[in-house]
């Protein structure tokens, strides 16, 4: 399996480095990560802002638990189907949320455009109806023990 990067080369992620993702998760113990640094072919070190450190720690410990991890640059301007498929939904679910005025789109001649920050805070909204749901199904069920 590979990820494909922004600078287009593909990264394999096979089982050799899920074995090494679960050695540095193994090697870490109870311990949190507080900074990652890169080290540059020129002998010089970068230190991630907390926030990248922390979601690369993060994948990390997906990769060591066995996760399937992808990756995907989402351009500024979506198509339909690509805004679909990052909401959750299919396109002609997407296409009423359009025409409900639930996300925003505009025209390109024929076809509609959405913006990445619009489909991404309709993906957040989902998300956050599907976890209300499940904790009121919880709730609910806990009445009933």
């Amino acid at each position: 399996m590979h990820a494909v990067t922004t600078t287009g080369r593909a990264v394999p992620i096979d089982e050799v480095a899920r074995h090494e993702a679960a050695d540095v998760v193994s090697a870490a113990g109870d311990r949190r990560v507080t900074a990652v640094t890169m080290a540059l072919d020129d002998g010089s070190s970068i230190a991630l802002p907390s926030r990248l450190g922390t979601f690369l720690a993060d994948l990390v410990e997906s990769m060591a638990g066995g996760a399937a991890v992808s990756t995907r640059v989402l351009p500024d301007e979506m198509t339909t189907t690509v805004a679909a498929d990052v909401i959750g939904v299919s396109r002609p679910t997407l296409v009423k949320m359009i025409d409900r005025g639930e996300i925003a789109a505009h025209r390109v001649g024929t076809h509609r455009r959405l913006r990445r920050d619009d489909v991404l805070a309709a993906r957040a909204v989902r998300r956050r109806v599907r976890q209300a749901a499940a904790q009121e199904l919880l709730e609910a069920g806990e009445a009933f023990d």
